[in-house]
């Protein structure tokens, strides 16, 4: 993929993965109690493995959010018959509006008495994939700006108030990302999924710069290639390459933020839930030191005086 514009990112680790491993698996490891994670889009697919992963780590509260209840409905019974004394809101909510995210955030608060330990932003809209500019709906432009983007925003600016009010919380925002925010050309490059999601990768960034110091972790996690029903729709002439478990990022994210250490240094980088977690782990000074899995601008050399 690197004519794709994404040189260099498959050689961070040798090894890859396409569904939990054991480094990663969830049943191994024990949360703190209480754990409240609220997720954002868990009706199905990537969203559904993010809520079951967090109720075989033992967290005691979720809250589901999606614009399907039913198919919230579903996720929730996997989660109780996992953990069947795992407390479960289930809430209406387009992530689009204001109105319905501030109101989720407020069901959140009242619901857990104001505790929050991790958010999970998994909202994600493609639409069918135009690769010219004259031949894209403005429509599904706007709603892929809508949903992954702003989304997010709105999502940072209701809940990050209550990460930060918890105290001994984990205190972390995790967008699902995609490497998609990389690519310039190829086959997939269309103006309103990858420039979408590459905007809401900055938000992520600018979130770690201003509330780092206050102790939040914004993490953007790539979930893989994963047969979700928004990937079949929009491109499903890569059927045969949509090969990882939908179970991957969610069990990556409780990894991710199941330790300080481990969530503090990875916050506002963009890392990828394929990755062997223990040789990544083994990169990570590289990584704090340069600065690295960050957006950038190639600039040439300085000019000699």
């Amino acid at each position: 993929m690197a004519n794709w514009g994404l040189a260099g990112i498959n050689t961070i680790v040798t090894k890859l993965h396409a569904s939990p491993n054991p480094a990663i698996d969830p049943s191994k490891i024990q949360l703190p109690k209480p754990f409240i994670v609220c997720i954002v889009g868990a009706s199905r697919g990537i969203g559904a493995g993010v809520a079951t992963s967090y109720a075989k780590a033992g967290a005691t509260g979720l809250i589901l959010a999606s614009r399907r209840i039913s198919g919230l409905e579903e996720t929730a019974a996997a989660c109780r018959e996992i953990s069947p004394n795992v407390e479960i809101e289930i809430v209406a909510c387009d992530i689009t509006s204001s109105d319905s995210v501030a109101a989720l955030a407020e069901k959140t608060k009242q619901r857990f008495d104001g505790r929050l330990d991790v958010v999970v932003v998994n909202s994600g809209f493609s639409g069918p994939i135009k690769l010219k500019i004259t031949e894209t709906d403005p429509e599904t432009f706007q709603n892929a700006i809508n949903v992954n983007y702003v989304g997010t925003f709105l999502c940072a600016k209701n809940f990050i108030p209550l990460l930060l009010a918890t105290t001994n919380g984990a205190k972390s925002f995790v967008a699902v990302s995609s490497m998609a925010a990389l690519i310039i050309r190829g086959p997939i490059s269309n103006a309103q999924y990858t420039v979408s999601k590459a905007a809401q990768l900055r938000l992520m960034e600018c979130i770690h710069e201003q509330y780092y110091e206050e102790g939040l972790s914004s993490l953007s996690v790539h979930p893989g290639a994963v047969a979700s029903e928004m990937a079949l729709e929009s491109a499903p002439e890569f059927k045969d390459f949509l090969t990882d478990s939908a179970a991957l990022c969610g069990a990556f994210c409780v990894w991710a933020t199941s330790d300080e250490e481990r969530r503090r240094w990875m916050s506002g980088r963009l890392v990828s839930a394929k990755w062997d977690v223990e040789e990544f782990e083994k990169r990570k000074e590289e990584m704090v030191e340069g600065d690295l899995l960050k957006l950038r601008l190639a600039v040439p050399d300085a000019v000699a005086k």
